[in-house]
C-alpha cells in the first residue's frame, strides 16, 4: 500500500476518541448514503464482539451468503478492519476505496469539521459492503449510543457483555455503561444480549421503548453441561452440542449469543440451516484470543484489554495450567483500569512482566501505580528473543489488542528470519 495512506493515518489517529454522529452522518451523506444500501448486524458490548461476530459470519457463510464484517481494532494493519468472507480486502481494494473518499475528507478538513481515523475507516467499510456483501457484521468501536457505527438499521442487534471500560466516556457503573450500549437498540428490532444483573436494567427499558423483542442469555436461551472446550446450548424449542476450538469459557457465552443470532436471522431470511452453522462455529478459531502463535516454548496471546478480560484470561489459564509456571507479559492503553488489571494478575502470577509500546494511547513504564507488582520490561523484543531461546516455561501475552498485533508480527519475522 502507498506510504502516504499509511502515514495519512498514523498522523489522523492521533486526533483521538470524538464521540458523536455529526461528522461520519455528514461523510455517509457525501458518498450518498452507502449504510443504507446493505444487511446489516449491529454488534456492541465491552467484551466480546470480535468473536461473536466471527461465530456469526462463519456461520453465515456456511450457508453461503456473503459477509463483511467491520472490526477493531485490526490485527492486521489498515486492511484489517474490513473483512469479506472472512478474509481483509486487499491493499489494492483498501488504497482505491481511500482514494474515493479522499475528497470528502479534505472537504470536511476545510470546513472545520475533520472525521476522525475511525470515522473514515468506518465510512470506507460501509462502502465496500454497499457493493460486495449480502450481511455486513458491523462491531461499535465503543459505547453503542455515540459510536460512529451508530448509523445503520441493522435487522438486529446485539449487546455482549457490559463491564467497566472507557470510563471516562461511558461513565463509571454498570448501568451507565449498559445506557451507552442499549443506544444501538432500533425501533422494531430484535435485540439479542448476553449481559446479566443490575446491567440488563437499561437494556430492557430501551428494547420495551423501541418496542423491539429481546432474547436474554439465562432466560431465553443458556447453556448446560459445560467443559473447557464443550457445551449444549438450548432454548424453548432447540438443543444443540457444541464443541469448540476456542479455549475459553467465555467464548462459550459467545458462541451461545452467536447461536441465538442466528436463530432470529433464520426467522427473517428462511435460508439458514442450523447444523450447518453449528457445524462452522465449532470449527472456528479467533486470531489474537487465546491464540497458540508459536511452539516450543508455548506462546499463547489474548487481547484481554479490560477488567473483565483479564478476569476471564487468568480463569482460562489457571484451568489449562493449574499448576505449571508460565511468564506472563502485560501492556495496556494508559486510558484503561491498568491498576487493577495489574494487581489481578500479579495477585496469580508471580512471573508477571510489564512492557509498554510504540502507541499515543500506551501506557508507559512509570504510569503503572503497583511498581512493586511485575518486574518491568524497557524493551519487549529484546525479552521476547530472550525467552524463546531459554524458557522451557509456556510464555502467555495479554493486554491491548494493539500490543498483542506487535507480538503476533514480531514472532512471524523472527520464525521467517531462521
Amino acid at each position: 500500500m502507498r506510504t502516504n495512506i499509511h502515514e495519512f493515518f498514523e498522523k489522523r489517529q492521533k486526533l483521538g476518541v470524538q464521540p458523536g454522529l455529526d461528522r461520519i452522518e455528514a461523510l455517509l451523506e457525501a458518498l450518498d448514503h452507502p449504510e443504507k444500501k446493505f444487511t446489516s448486524v449491529h454488534i456492541a458490548g465491552t467484551n466480546g464482539k470480535g468473536s461473536t461476530g466471527a461465530f456469526l459470519q462463519a456461520a453465515l457463510r456456511a450457508n453461503r451468503y456473503r459477509i463483511g464484517t467491520f472490526t477493531s481494532p485490526s490485527l492486521n494493519g489498515l486492511t484489517g478492519f474490513i473483512l469479506y468472507n472472512g478474509e481483509f480486502i486487499s491493499e489494492d481494494v483498501f488504497a482505491e476505496l481511500f482514494e474515493e473518499i479522499e475528497p470528502v475528507i479534505e472537504q470536511m478538513d476545510r470546513e472545520g469539521k475533520p472525521p476522525s481515523h475511525f470515522e473514515i475507516m468506518t465510512a470506507m467499510a460501509f462502502l465496500y459492503f454497499s457493493r460486495n456483501v449480502d450481511i455486513a457484521i458491523i462491531e461499535a468501536g465503543m459505547g453503542g449510543r455515540d459510536d460512529t457505527t451508530n448509523v445503520i438499521q441493522p435487522v438486529l442487534s446485539i449487546i455482549t457483555t457490559v463491564s467497566k471500560d472507557h470510563t471516562a466516556f461511558l461513565g463509571d457503573t454498570l448501568v451507565e455503561i449498559a445506557a451507552h450500549k442499549a443506544g444501538i437498540i432500533k425501533p422494531h428490532t430484535p435485540i439479542i444480549t448476553g449481559v446479566e444483573g443490575e446491567a440488563l436494567t437499561p437494556i430492557v427499558n430501551e428494547a420495551n421503548k423501541n418496542r423491539a423483542v429481546l432474547y436474554r442469555f439465562g432466560m431465553d436461551f443458556t447453556m448446560e453441561n459445560i467443559q473447557i472446550d464443550e457445551f449444549e446450548w438450548k432454548n424453548l424449542g432447540s438443543r444443540y452440542r457444541v464443541k469448540l476450538r476456542t479455549i475459553g469459557l467465555h467464548q462459550h457465552h459467545n458462541a451461545s449469543v452467536a447461536i441465538q443470532a442466528l436463530k432470529v436471522l433464520k426467522n427473517r431470511f428462511g435460508h439458514l440451516d442450523m447444523h450447518t452453522s453449528i457445524e462452522a462455529i465449532q470449527k472456528v478459531t479467533i486470531p489474537g484470543r487465546m491464540e497458540k502463535i508459536h511452539d516450543n516454548p508455548f506462546i499463547l496471546v489474548d487481547g484481554a484489554h479490560n477488567e473483565a478480560g483479564v478476569r476471564a484470561f487468568i480463569k482460562t489459564v489457571r484451568a489449562i495450567y493449574p499448576r505449571r509456571k508460565v511468564h506472563v507479559l502485560f501492556a495496556a492503553f494508559k486510558d484503561k483500569d491498568i491498576e487493577e488489571m495489574q494487581r489481578l494478575l500479579a495477585d496469580v502470577f508471580p512471573n508477571l512482566y510489564i512492557t509498554s509500546f510504540d502507541h499515543p494511547r500506551a501506557a508507559a513504564l512509570t504510569d503503572y501505580p503497583l511498581q512493586d507488582k511485575g518486574e518491568q520490561v524497557e524493551d519487549w523484543q529484546a525479552w521476547m528473543k530472550e525467552k524463546i531461546k531459554t524458557s522451557m516455561a509456556p510464555i502467555l501475552i495479554t493486554g491491548s489488542f494493539h500490543f498483542v498485533d506487535y507480538i503476533r508480527s514480531f514472532v512471524k519475522s523472527l520464525e521467517a528470519s531462521e
